[in-house]
């Protein structure tokens, strides 16, 4: 049953420290071990010889010297060049007489495969200290949400018409199912991603639903930052370096996070793997560490044998925000790579505490609210899962995940078909995405004013249209208005077949709809993104930005309804 959060609930595991995420990080040392146990064996099952190993030691060894010439972030360790330095040296001095020679436990090339993979497992782990925790869960959300709140003294009368931080991230979704399974199950969290506020939401939101803290992958670059780092250090957070693209790194890094679920440690992936940069939603997700839940699941099933093995859920997250604080960066990057990211920004918008801290500040002293929504809990496979936790495919049928990962009744490993099974499990977060996404006043607005400002000029490209006057693409307020409804007309009809979820302003009439629009459209922006000129109609400040916020209606084929 779908559901709207008055308030927050009690955690489905009252002490922090019964939580495996706090277990896991008082067993460092043995799960790393395990960690990079698995990755060996994984490693030496691909490659046979000491001439093989050899090869591959060098590939990396080559990676990190061209990652080396870029220039360093404050997280990378002092010693970085030194340490790669001694590797070169040592991969020098073996001499391989014998191309056919198998690998050797204490072969010289084995030392040096244990010696990297140490130095990557000791970058990547994270901690998880319950005080920290409890100070952020009952200091840091309650204080900012007080103080919002709070009338100290006749000067701070502006505060008493300010929401508190609950009352501004509305939160939807089947919260009694996923509470009920979650006791029993590992729950892997899926967001869309938008802005740099979402990992601090993210952890905000999962707290208020009562789940334990999750575990998460951040990227290296944000531990350069002093407040995150040392909160992110201490809440779970694992490091990703995306500079690293070699096969021992990337190996390390899906084993961490397979075996952290197979220890039952919630998960948080950002599957479109960096924020949108168009604001459109995701549709082409990242595989990497979405394929671990099935790997966690099957082994789980493996280990299990014929007793019931512990599940793994997906569950799908949508925010939608009236603004992003980054939105104009984030379009300019979208534009300038044609959609494509191809590169992660090293001197980001929020690259200081104070900058950060500032921006936080922003959003809640914003006076629009934020939506979230919970999409149904999927299985690894992209099957729904009903009130039991049993695995429902799109025939309706209840299914046994074990079954998935057997051939003739026995199981079995096929790595294909798990590659398969993620994207499957894709393609059910992306539609989920859709479904679950929350359409607010303001994504109506500008979608509309785009649409129609775009119709103008059909014979323009996207680039062309940008650059053209703001004088040129004004819109007569009536045809404006007959268009908004005429779309909301459609959003109706979506809504009713459980194609979209609308926002509770997109039902008041015209005239308060636009203006509710209007006003939460893009507000901390410096430019108006839209407005009503001298001449009453339809204008808009930043059609880059317009075509930003515009963007997060696409895929609805609302275009024919303009």
């Amino acid at each position: 049953m779908h559901q709207i959060l008055k308030k927050t609930l009690e955690p489905i595991i009252p002490n922090p420290k019964d939580w495996p995420i706090y277990k896991i990080s008082q067993h460092k040392d043995a799960f790393l071990t395990e960690v990079k146990d698995i990755t060996r064996n994984k490693i030496l099952s691909k490659v046979r010889t000491e001439k093989e190993l050899n090869d591959l030691l060098g590939k990396v060894l080559y990676a990190e010297r061209i990652r080396l010439t870029q220039k360093a972030w404050k997280a990378d360790p002092a010693d970085e060049r030194e340490f790669w330095s001694n590797i070169k040296n040592e991969l020098l001095k073996i001499h391989i007489e014998d191309e056919n020679q198998f690998i050797t436990d204490n072969s010289s090339n084995m030392a040096i495969l244990n010696k990297i993979m140490d130095r990557y497992a000791d970058e990547i782990v994270g901690n998880f200290k319950p005080g920290v925790y409890e100070f952020a869960r009952t200091t840091v959300s309650v204080l900012v949400s007080k103080i919002l709140n709070a009338t100290p003294s006749n000067r701070f009368k502006f505060w008493r018409t300010q929401k508190t931080l609950d009352e501004k991230v509305i939160i939807t979704g089947e919260l009694d199912k996923i509470r009920k399974l979650a006791k029993e199950a590992t729950i892997v969290v899926v967001p869309t991603h938008f802005s740099n506020l979402d990992s601090i939401i993210m952890g905000y939101i999962i707290d208020r639903i009562g789940l334990p803290a999750v575990t998460y992958g951040a990227g290296l670059n944000l531990f350069s930052i002093g407040l995150l780092n040392y909160f992110m250090s201490s809440l779970g957070a694992f490091k990703v370096d995306r500079r690293k693209k070699n096969s021992v790194y990337l190996e390390l890094l899906k084993n961490y996070s397979t075996i952290a679920l197979q220890n039952g440690v919630n998960g948080l992936f950002f599957p479109g793997g960096t924020r949108s940069r168009s604001g459109q939603l995701e549709s082409n997700l990242k595989l990497g560490l979405l394929g671990t839940t099935v790997e966690a699941q099957r082994n789980l099933i493996a280990q299990a044998k014929e007793e019931k093995a512990k599940r793994i859920f997906i569950l799908p997250c949508i925010i939608n925000y009236h603004f992003v604080l980054e939105a104009n960066g984030l379009i300019e990057e979208h534009l300038k790579s044609t959609g494509k990211d191809k590169y992660i920004k090293e001197n980001d918008e929020y690259s200081t505490s104070y900058k950060m801290l500032k921006f936080i500040i922003k959003f809640l002293f914003a006076k629009s609210d934020m939506i979230m929504s919970y999409g149904p809990l999927l299985d690894v496979i992209g099957n729904t899962v009903d009130d039991e936790g049993n695995s429902i495919d799109h025939m309706g049928r209840k299914v046994d995940i074990k079954d998935y990962f057997k051939i003739d009744g026995d199981f079995n490993i096929n790595i294909q078909r798990e590659n398969e099974y993620t994207r499957m499990l894709e393609r059910s977060i992306v539609d989920k995405f859709y479904t679950h996404n929350t359409i607010l006043s303001s994504n109506l607005v500008a979608f509309t004013a785009f649409t129609l400002m775009r119709n103008m000029f059909p014979h323009l490209d996207l680039y062309a249209f940008l650059r053209l006057p703001n004088e040129d693409t004004e819109i007569n307020y009536s045809v404006f208005e007959k268009a908004i409804d005429n779309i909301r007309t459609h959003l109706y009809e979506l809504e009713k077949n459980n194609k979209i979820l609308l926002s509770e302003e997109i039902r008041l009439p015209i005239k308060e709809l636009i203006e509710h629009g209007f006003k939460n459209l893009g507000m901390y922006h410096t430019e108006q993104v839209l407005q009503i000129n001298e001449n009453g109609n339809v204008v808009s400040g930043h059609k880059k930005l317009l075509f930003y916020y515009h963007n997060r209606a696409i895929g609805y084929q609302l275009e024919k309804y303009v």
